[in-house]
């Protein structure tokens, strides 16, 4: 066999994970294959990575995929999501295990039968969120049940923000993880159980909707529901649950500002535009605010309701006299929008991120009902060894690492819900300072 270990993908999430397995095939005596399809990328990444190999990807058809992954025994995905059904059917080709962070898919399920009678193990949902979410998540499930206790009330927000001392923009974020997955958060209809009866908030009213959230040691946060809650009362095991509600974290006046730019219609990632070279984003404004470029307070402010809120809006870029200009003359107007806030909210160099986790239970045990609060935060090191990356990549490394050392006996396509791979990954994630803060109270 060759190089045990593939990781497809060297962006901003991997460094951590890269690190991670360059330290673990040095004590277990291996070399392990990055791939890429930026060659200046996989260069700048060789010189801190002595044990890895580097590959550039040539196309995105299976063949080039069954070719890349070739005898490697387990790969790790970091592509785009829609990349990993195309990764995983190439898998079972190459009798492959796989592993993302990304949130397990139709296409993927379509899988499963194969993926288990070729005694091979996938398993999707193991970075951040979705990943060490499920994980402590089930940690806390499991030990309530074992006592008995009967879990009516699940609420769990995660966030991927900038750290306090480097929070300089009106909306409280900067940008470390994917940044189209920035401007699409919360597309469709959220979904989510609220007193036994489901609910649906649909795009529109999702960010003036939110909650107000406090975390021990971190502060207030905005919490938005996040994308459909109601398989996770099978899937976590807690059927007559009354309330359960998944949400993305936020820092105080984002919501109120996003949703602004909701109603504009600047995330809207269908309709196409075209504008002239030297045309600004006052001129996009202009689309969908006639008189934008005389008036632009004013316009603002009655969609806003805010003076405040609108000064910020213009100061992102939007500004008639002072206004960014494009740098593109084609495309969705979130196209546009993304390359706004990718060069307005830049960690810079010495910038620090920072990843809150906050999960509240209520149950019955014995006649007396509890509420369970367990929480995290941790900043990064850098721009480059971001929390996010921390947290997003070290738990697909241990996963990895389980399968490599043939410790997951389960085959097929699985999430990180079990007791036997969920608690060795807690338990090293400490090691790496990534300890959550839980306690437990009687509510009179």
């Amino acid at each position: 066999m060759s190089n045990p270990i593939i990781v497809l993908g060297a962006g901003r999430s991997a460094t951590v994970l890269l690190d991670y397995l360059n330290e673990l095939a040095q004590n277990e005596g291996f070399r392990f294959s990055l791939a890429d399809a930026s060659e200046s990328l996989l260069q700048s990444k060789s010189s801190r990575l002595p044990l890895a190999d580097m590959q550039v990807v040539c196309g995105t058809e299976i063949e080039h995929f069954v070719q890349l992954i070739g005898n490697h025994r387990i790969v790790i995905s970091l592509l785009p999501p829609p990349m990993h059904p195309l990764v995983g059917k190439a898998c079972l080709i190459t009798h492959s295990h796989l592993v993302t962070a990304s949130y397990e898919s139709p296409e993927m399920r379509s899988m499963a039968e194969e993926i288990e009678e070729k005694g091979l193990i996938f398993i999707n949902e193991c970075g951040l969120d979705p990943g060490i979410d499920h994980m402590s998540a089930m940690e806390i499930i499991h030990d309530i049940q074992s006592r008995g206790g009967v879990i009516k009330q699940f609420t769990s927000y995660t966030g991927g923000l900038v750290a306090k001392e480097f929070d300089d923009n009106p909306f409280g974020y900067k940008i470390s993880w994917n940044p189209r997955n920035v401007v699409l958060a919360g597309k469709g209809v959220a979904k989510y159980l609220k007193d036994n009866r489901t609910r649906l908030l649909p795009y529109h009213r999702l960010f003036a909707e939110h909650d107000d959230i406090h975390i021990e040691n971190w502060g207030d946060f905005e919490g938005y529901v996040n994308r459909d809650s109601m398989p996770y009362v099978s899937l976590y095991g807690l059927q007559g649950i009354e309330t359960l509600q998944r949400g993305t974290l936020r820092k105080p006046g984002f919501c109120s500002r996003w949703n602004v730019l909701v109603q504009l219609g600047l995330t809207d990632d269908e309709s196409q535009l075209s504008f002239s070279p030297g045309q600004d984003y006052s001129d996009l404004m202009e689309v969908f605010l006639t008189g934008f470029k005389n008036k632009p307070m004013e316009l603002l402010e009655n969609l806003s309701g805010s003076k405040q809120i609108s000064k910020d809006l213009l100061n992102l870029g939007f500004e008639p006299q002072n206004a960014e200009k494009l740098e593109r003359f084609h495309g969705s107007p979130a196209d546009f929008l993304l390359d706004l806030i990718v060069k307005k909210w830049v960690l810079k160099p010495s910038d620090k991120d920072l990843v809150v986790m906050i999960h509240s239970f209520i149950f019955l045990l014995e006649g007396v009902e509890y509420q369970t609060v367990s929480s995290f935060g941790m900043t990064g090191k850098d721009s480059v060894e971001t929390a996010m990356a921390k947290t997003v990549g070290l738990p697909l490394g241990m996963v990895a690492k389980q399968i490599h050392t043939n410790r997951i006996q389960q085959k097929g396509l699985l999430l990180p819900l079990l007791e036997g791979i969920y608690t060795p990954v807690l338990k090293e994630l400490k090691e790496f300072g990534l300890r959550f803060q839980t306690t437990t109270h009687p509510l009179i």
